[in-house]
């Protein structure tokens, strides 16, 4: 072989090898847009079986919703004991059967399903701070260990005298692995289209290898697309994200009062559409790196805003909060509006909608005057949904 010839085919060879095939982009994705909304929390016992269930369940596809988001939540008896029950164990939550049944609700009505089973905590404190401390021992102590840090909560707090007890987090791991595999099931069953892992879960997401084992666990016996529940503002800290199929967002953006302007001058009027589209745009843009980064589409599995004034101000505020404040349909419709026309442009990445929420025992429209809550049902907000719903669904492409 000439000298020319077998070196160039050395080069070639040394060339293939030290390609980097991990390198090459990953194959384009497409997805089904989601026009869907949340129904049903918290899922009490017997909500799903009654009469109400099923007239709210229709009243729902009627919006034009295509997906409805099953939500439903066991608790914990404070989110620092590891130990809790669920599905028929668990007298305050929905049965399997209710589930089974609000499921062929959805179908009757030519629904997609999520489903979506939650962790609370019955003294109210927010499932995002489940936290297990112990106190130091004296070997720590003698090794100079005083306290830990504690980062959740309403402010961070330093533990004197105790630590992360990861005994009491391996106990509620097991819980959580077998609560979640137990309705892995069920979704296969049922045939949900998605599954929920959590939802804001901030205190458990820094145990990504409890995560990755857990998400393993889980595939073989769920074989839709799994999908993880993160709070607004985390969606770049978390490091496991290529294990899920979605980034699911808790999408409560709040829109600051303009610039000298304190907020409680800015909730004396009504938050004009463009004010929170500016905000959003900041988010579309935000979330478009994050898909970029881990080749994900984005969803807003829980988002929205009650019907109160001030409401784009504090969008996480629930319906027994800033009760001084009126009722404002035009803000919370505003919210909506400028929720879908942001997200409607140049966002292929971005898969739609589960919003937050619709009840399995539904308000009479004569009541919804009256109504403070996030539903939007006989509201101005719930005419923007079936406007834009009966729109031809975008395309969800990620590169």
């Amino acid at each position: 072989m000439p000298s020319q010839v077998f070196r160039l085919l050395t080069f070639v060879i040394i060339v293939i090898l030290a390609t980097d095939v991990s390198a090459a982009p990953p194959e384009t994705q497409e997805h089904e847009f989601v026009k869907g909304i949340s129904w049903g929390w918290v899922g009490s016992r017997g909500d799903y079986e009654s009469p109400e269930a099923a007239e709210s369940m229709k009243k729902l596809a009627a919006t034009g919703a295509e997906w409805v988001c099953i939500a439903f939540a066991t608790t914990m008896q404070s989110p620092h004991n590891p130990d809790f029950t669920w599905g028929d164990d668990k007298t305050s939550m929905v049965t399997d059967d209710e589930i089974r049944q609000a499921v062929k609700l959805a179908r009757d009505n030519g629904l997609k399903v999520i489903l979506k089973p939650v962790v609370n905590c019955d003294d109210g404190t927010w499932r995002a701070w489940i936290r297990f401390y112990r106190p130091v021992t004296e070997e720590e102590k003698a090794a100079g260990t005083t306290g830990e840090m504690d980062p959740w909560g309403d402010v961070p707090v330093m533990r004197e005298g105790e630590v992360k007890d990861l005994a009491a987090w391996d106990r509620w791991w097991g819980n959580y692995q077998n609560f979640l595999i137990h309705y892995a099931e069920l979704a296969q069953e049922t045939d949900a289209e998605i599954f929920c892992l959590g939802c804001e879960m901030s205190s458990t997401e820094e145990f990504v290898d409890k995560w990755r084992s857990l998400i393993g666990e889980i595939r073989p016996i769920y074989t839709g697309q799994l999908v993880y529940d993160i709070n607004h503002g985390h969606e770049n800290q978390l490091a496991w994200w290529d294990a899920v199929d979605i980034i699911g967002v808790s999408g409560y953006y709040q829109v600051p009062p303009p610039e000298g302007v304190t907020i409680e001058e800015a909730v004396k009027q009504t938050t004009s559409e463009a004010e929170i589209a500016v905000e959003l745009a900041k988010v579309k843009q935000q979330l478009a790196e994050v898909s970029r980064k881990w080749h994900k589409p984005v969803m807003m599995i829980e988002t929205g805003v009650t019907n109160v004034r001030g409401c784009a101000r504090y969008p996480w505020s629930h319906p027994d909060a800033e009760l001084g404040h009126p009722l404002d349909e035009a803000e919370q419709a505003n919210y909506y509006r400028a929720f879908f026309k942001t997200f409607s442009e140049d966002a292929p990445w971005f898969m739609g909608y589960a919003w937050w929420d619709w009840p399995a025992r539904l308000y009479h429209p004569s009541q919804a005057a009256q109504n403070r809550g996030f539903c939007i049902h006989g509201k101005q907000a719930e005419e923007v949904v079936k406007e834009w719903y009966a729109k031809p669904s975008p395309a969800v492409v990620v590169e």
